[in-house]
């Protein structure tokens, strides 16, 4: 049935090409962008909204984008770390903001959530090359406003794809690098035709080996839509596609052996074996899988002069696996089969390839209305949003097998989530200078599990949220240049998927809590005359925040634990400054940062000869640094115009030193580490078969050799509590690379 429904969506989506007409002028453009706005404006800071925020052009995403996810694009903006798994950004990547990790990072597109209900969040390795099909982007700072989906507790993406175009259009671009790195994308529409109609058209696929060892990646992307306008009135049926093959890349590499010469910075164990102790071996289809289809009607339409609706739907399928070798795996113990007799002989473990899979369907349903008239501007909304996910693994291949089904599933679980919230939010202008905001937000959850897991625990549960997100503040206009703001909010966010599983394993003393952040900030701007300057000053404090342990599972997700008393306190500092008139620009921002957990108590496994775990002892902590929060972050890009056919562009960025767990142990850290990117296009001059650029890119320029991601563990001794040993893992980035792309429009 879901086949059928998005079938006949993009049937419909493209069977009405019979009615093309010519391109309409390009005077109705501003009704155009006007309406576009409405689509997300529920989701975005104004001017005038009192809190911290950056917004990203097609034209700055396109000058940042060689082949890389979206987190590489967004590299520069104030206290973002962008990381990697491939060591290039093709292949699994996400990003952190002020310390805080995905799963907290609120994102939306076109107004609607994006963000996996069961992890809250984004891999943007399923969606490739997403942001060639972006219009803009919006990044918040902080709480932010209130939005759609999961909760902001660090920062939220607002992404907004591209509308229609003033007249037709087509081009092509090719994309060749180091590492083999490949990216094509073809795109066209027809522009705005006098009926109103606009078709848009993109294909993309991306291939490369990646930096580490089974880097490689096979990804390809299909964005159509269809808009109708009318003055007052905007319907949009937006279809993308994005299929996603991958090598696994999590299992990340010790200090040492990237050091060792045998093994090296690329080196990856994934996929390794060896058969009766001869030389090492790799599984050759050690890989990741996804298939997403993402389906979205939007409709926007101004009632009157003051007041506009915008009702949208989508619907988000995803179907994904991974495949890996796993040497001498119990049939028991791992997999709850009975030991296997071939020719005679009863074995009790073999050599396995095993699947783990997953299928999805979100469905969301929103509707908002927007008033404005003279000094008052109020919006108001609601979301109703359902999801349904199934996890199971299978044994595709044994070695020592009688009879075990490639299909036979050895776990199957599902969870079932609803959301229902709601927001109202206002401002008003008291006079030319003073404006206040309020802004309030309900969410109501329930999360049902069923099943057993991979272990063989039963997750059956039922959970039940409530939350109340207020949140107010003052922007004030010094003068023409100069402005100031200050705000205070609260959130409430619940927990994950895999928090509330291993919750529910280790019983009523480990059980999970809801989180609630207090976030305030305080902020000045000056713009003139292209110079622009910020100060944002912010004190985050937490209630049972959800931080990193430093470990991983075995699929790669962060393991998580509450901490009662914590907070992220820092300056975050921005300036633009003209050197040269247009030809020669200076951008810099610098995070400074405290983040710390008041009191923090560690535990650590007590290991015996054999290695099998026998106990935990502790270590309590009276103050101690946040995992993965470094103290300073900053970012600068030179831009150089010579002419107006040339342009380049110097990047740098700086990352402090990260701690991999809350103990602030130097030995289970991230090095601090400064990485820069170069960048030439050139446009040559237009003829009258088409327009042709030529961009050039070299990343980490200076050959940094770098880490930007890891995770680490610590085991004790039996015997001797004293006896210490730490398994410590990173993601090296790859060292000096280069991109070129070749594009023509027509």
């Amino acid at each position: 049935m879901k086949k059928v429904f998005l079938s006949c969506a993009v049937l419909t989506l493209f069977g009405t090409t019979s009615i093309f007409g010519q391109a309409q002028p390009d005077s109705d453009s501003l009704k155009n962008i006007k309406l576009e706005e409405v689509v997300v404006s529920a989701t975005r800071a104004g001017k005038q909204t009192p809190m911290a925020y950056n917004d990203i052009s097609a034209a700055d995403i396109k000058k940042a984008n060689a082949a890389r996810n979206l987190p590489q694009v967004l590299l520069t903006l104030p206290s973002l770390v962008a990381t990697s798994e491939d060591g290039l950004g093709t292949g699994y990547s996400s990003l952190r903001i002020r310390g805080t990790d995905a799963t907290r990072i609120n994102v939306t597109l076109n107004g609607m959530p994006l963000n996996n209900p069961e992890s809250q969040e984004v891999y943007w390795v399923n969606l490739p090359d997403l942001s060639n099909s972006l219009q803009s982007v919006q990044v918040q700072r902080g709480i932010g406003t209130s939005t759609n989906g999961a909760a902001a507790f660090g920062a939220s993406i607002s992404m907004k794809t591209f509308g229609a175009r003033p007249s037709a259009y087509s081009e092509a671009s090719t994309s060749i690098g180091s590492y083999n790195t490949y990216l094509s994308t073809i795109a066209a529409g027809t522009g705005l035709l006098k009926n109103g109609l606009s078709f848009d058209a993109r294909y993309s696929r991306v291939a490369g080996d990646g930096y580490v060892r089974n880097g490689k990646v096979n990804h390809k992307n299909l964005y159509l839509s269809a808009s109708h306008y009318t003055d007052r009135q905007l319907l949009q049926l937006t279809y993308i596609n994005g299929i996603q093959h991958t090598g696994i890349t999590w299992e990340g590499v010790t200090k040492e052996q990237m050091q060792d010469e045998e093994y090296g910075r690329r080196y990856n164990p994934s996929g390794e074996y060896s058969i009766n102790g001869g030389n090492r071996q790799y599984y050759d289809n050690e890989t990741d899988n996804y298939y997403s289809n993402i389906l979205q009607f939007l409709f926007t339409r101004e009632l009157n002069r003051n007041l506009s609706v915008n009702a949208n739907l989508s619907y988000n399928h995803g179907y994904g696996y991974y495949e890996n070798w796993k040497s001498n795996q119990k049939f028991k113990s791992k997999f709850g089969f009975e030991p296997q007799v071939v020719d005679g002989v009863t074995y009790t473990a073999s050599d396995v390839v095993r699947r783990k899979l997953m299928e999805n369907d979100f469905y969301v349903a929103n509707l908002s209305f927007k008033y404005e008239k003279d000094a008052l501007q109020v919006q108001s909304g609601a979301l109703f949003s359902y999801f349904d996910g199934s996890h199971f693994g299978t044994l595709p291949w044994v070695r020592h097998n009688e009879n075990i089904s490639p299909d036979a599933r050895w776990y199957d679980n599902t969870g079932a989530k609803n959301e229902i919230s709601v927001f109202a939010k206002a401002q008003y202008s008291i006079n030319e200078a003073l404006s206040v905001y309020g802004d309030v937000q309900g969410r109501f959850i329930r999360y049902k599990l069923t099943g057993i897991d991979d272990d063989f625990a039963d997750l059956a549960s039922k959970y039940d949220y409530k939350f109340f997100n207020p949140k107010m503040g003052l922007f004030y206009n010094i003068d023409t240049h100069n402005s100031a703001y200050a705000s205070i909010a609260i959130g409430n966010r619940e927990p994950l998927r895999t928090d509330l599983k291993d919750s529910k394993k280790n019983g009523e003393n480990a059980k999970v809590k809801p989180e609630r952040l207090f976030d305030y900030e305080l902020g000045y701007k000056y713009d003139c005359n292209g110079t622009r300057l910020g100060v944002n000053l912010y004190y985050m404090a937490y209630d049972n925040q959800l931080v990193q342990t430093g470990k991983l599972t075995d699929t790669g997700y962060k393991l998580m634990e509450n901490v009662k008393d914590s907070y992220r306190a820092g300056v975050e500092l921005e300036a633009g400054i003209p050197i040269l008139q247009d030809k020669l620009r200076f951008d810099a921002n610098a995070t400074f940062s405290r983040n710390k957990i008041k009191k923090y108590t560690a535990y650590y496994d007590v290991i015996d000869a054999s290695w099998d775990v026998v106990g935990q002892i502790s270590e309590d902590f009276k103050s101690t640094g946040i995992s993965f929060a470094p103290s300073a972050i900053a970012a600068g890009i030179f831009s150089c115009q010579p002419t107006a056919n040339l342009s380049l562009q110097l990047i740098g960025k700086y990352v402090g030193r990260q701690y991999l767990d809350n103990t602030s142990d130097k030995d289970k850290s991230l090095d601090p580490f400064f990485m820069s990117n170069f960048a030439l296009s050139y446009a040559f001059k237009p003829t009258d078969w088409g327009a042709i650029s030529l961009d050039f890119f070299a990343n980490n320029l200076f050959n940094e050799k770098y880490e930007s991601n890891g995770y680490a563990s610590t085991t004790v001794t039996d015997g001797a509590p004293d006896k210490k040993e730490n398994y410590v893992a990173y993601f090296p980035q790859a060292t000096r690379n280069y991109m070129a792309r070749l594009t023509i429009k027509f």
